[in-house]
């Protein structure tokens, strides 16, 4: 299992519609947004849908500026299974 937190940064006027485009992407969480574009972003791999495909992606979204990867976990399967 792979997550990731991102740091997106955006246009302060597109931050709604960027944050509904980002969780409408597959594994994508929005945690937080501010008012200056700021917005807290969760991705884990979903199916055959990775997270850094995800990371990928929220570069090409309307209105985002950047994206930065603040995190970054990576765990076999079996592990996680052992930890829930």
């Amino acid at each position: 299992m792979n997550v990731i937190g991102v740091l997106v940064h955006a246009l302060p006027e597109s931050v709604a519609t960027v944050a509904e485009a980002l969780a409408a992407m597959p594994g994508v969480d929005v945690h937080a947004a501010t008012g200056d574009g700021r917005l807290v972003v969760t991705a884990t791999d979903e199916g055959a849908h990775l997270a850094s495909e995800s990371l990928m992606s929220m570069n090409h979204v309307p209105g985002v500026i950047t994206t930065s990867l603040v995190y970054h976990a990576c765990e076999s399967d079996e592990e996680a299974a052992a930890a829930a």
